[in-house]
């Protein structure tokens, strides 16, 4: 075997190894990532179940608010009442 053979045997170790090395980086740094996204991906699944939980919450508070029956009694503690038909003007189309 030559000098010049024996040097290129090197340099080709060399490059394997070192692609292998980086290849091996790459791989490990893929795996965490993929870790950190499903971490964050638990938590925003959370965050979205939460925030389901009080938008129902919210509409059923907004339902009760605007109630009728709760708004009459509101207007009947204030004075008011429902007008009679004399005062009622009707707007024919």
């Amino acid at each position: 075997m030559s000098s010049k053979s024996y040097a290129r045997s090197w340099w080709w170790l060399a490059a394997v190894l070192t692609l292998t090395f980086v290849l091996g980086l790459a791989k490990v740094w893929v795996n965490i990532e993929r870790v950190d996204l499903s971490y964050r991906m638990q938590r925003l699944q959370v965050e979205y179940s939460e925030n389901q939980e009080l938008r129902t919450k919210l509409t059923i508070e907004k339902n009760n608010l605007l109630s009728p029956y709760r708004l009459k009694d509101i207007g009947e503690e204030m004075g008011m009442f429902f007008p009679s038909d004399r005062l009622v003007r009707k707007i024919s189309p």
